[in-house]
């Protein structure tokens, strides 16, 4: 891991770097400026700022970062008097250390808050789905076409989850009764084919986008790729007909 460590005391800096060394790598900077062009080429783990450079270079800081696509660098500010505890908190601080500094508590206060990340992050990949060009963020309820979000209804969101959860495999109308309607499949099937309906013209799932919702033997629905067109030439298939009809999808597991 790479720290950014933004302080005029050299002192300050190299107690702080020995006491990360098995951290990490510390680099000291004079202020929010030779930070900024650094930080332009160096992912950084995160951003340690000496409160005594003043609120405008922890400011630069925090903007760079809310700047980025990425979570970015943690901001961490430490040696910071009591007017500006608030000030830093509001501002966007993931921690702040109150003055006089001590080094320890800063080790230990930087250990905790990379854990806090790396927990949320766990957290929220479970919650994010990504297959071709469509992304589903559960913990939104939302569902983003090339980027661009598409309005869903509660169930019609629930319903996109289950089917991209299992692509290539077929989900029973039994199933989706059970799990999103809460009912059996005879009360739930007009209902389901309504749904289903919707979300093909509203997702573009005719092939539009590479992926297509298609009823499927044996009652149900599978997501998958848009069929290629075969060039070759046409074959009689009176021979194989019924073995094409039969052939079932392996179907998500009930577990």
């Amino acid at each position: 891991m790479k720290f950014a460590v933004l302080t005029s005391d050299i002192g300050l800096f190299e107690a702080i770097r020995q006491r990360l060394s098995a951290d990490g790598e510390c680099q000291r900077f004079d202020d929010a400026a030779q930070y900024l062009v650094a930080a332009s080429r160096i992912p950084y783990t995160a951003a340690l700022v000496d409160a005594a450079l003043g609120p405008l270079d922890l400011q630069g800081v925090l903007a760079r970062r809310r700047g980025t696509r990425s979570a970015g660098a943690l901001v961490i500010g430490f040696g910071t008097p009591s007017w500006m505890l608030d000030l830093s908190f509001r501002a966007g601080c993931d921690d702040v250390l109150p003055f006089p500094v001590d080094v320890a508590e800063l080790q230990t206060r930087l250990a905790m808050t990379l854990h806090r990340r790396a927990s949320a992050n766990a957290a929220r990949s479970e919650d994010l789905l990504e297959v071709g060009v469509y992304q589903l963020d559960r913990g939104r309820d939302t569902v983003a076409v090339g980027g661009i979000e598409v309005e869903l209804t509660a169930r019609e969101f629930a319903l996109a989850w289950l089917l991209f959860s299992a692509p290539d495999m077929r989900v029973s109308r039994a199933r989706i009764a059970s799990l999103i309607w809460r009912s059996d499949e005879a009360s739930a099937a007009r209902s389901i084919e309504q749904h289903v309906y919707l979300l093909r013209n509203r997702l573009g799932l005719r092939g539009e986008h590479g992926l297509v919702l298609r009823a499927v033997y044996g009652g149900g629905y599978c997501l998958g790729a848009r069929p290629q067109r075969s060039l070759s030439p046409v074959r009689s298939t009176r021979a194989t007909g019924v073995a094409s009809h039969t052939q079932s999808l392996p179907e998500v597991s009930r577990d």
